[in-house]
């Protein structure tokens, strides 16, 4: 693969990614989308250093981890899926909490009543 070829591939999975994630795409195919991104993206850039006479070994190493940094940065809204799911069958997040301010302070808290 020449240093062409690579960064066509970097090209082409930009577009990929573009037209994985328009339209109508759910919360799912976007991660899914995101996370092969990055991941094929880091594999390209090993190919690219190692035409550039640097070690390729580090971006391959990172590709993984690179992968999943779409799934930490998904993890908010699946976790307020998680939590919207809840209420919509009748459960709150206050009725299956351990935070309850009346047994924790009492009914005053700095000169404020609650």
């Amino acid at each position: 693969m020449s240093i062409r070829d690579v960064t066509n591939q970097l090209h082409q999975l930009a577009d990929e990614l573009e037209a994985s994630v328009s339209g109508q795409s759910s919360d799912a195919d976007c991660r899914a989308a995101l996370k092969a991104y990055l991941q094929l993206h880091m594999h390209s850039m090993a190919s690219l250093s190692f035409y550039l006479g640097c070690d390729e070994t580090v971006f391959r190493k990172e590709a993984v981890p690179a992968g999943q940094l779409a799934d930490c940065a998904f993890l908010s809204m699946m976790r307020e899926l998680e939590f919207e799911g809840g209420s919509a069958a009748g459960y709150s997040q206050q009725e299956h909490g351990t935070y309850n301010a009346l047994q924790q302070f009492g009914t005053v808290i700095e000169g404020a009543r609650l």
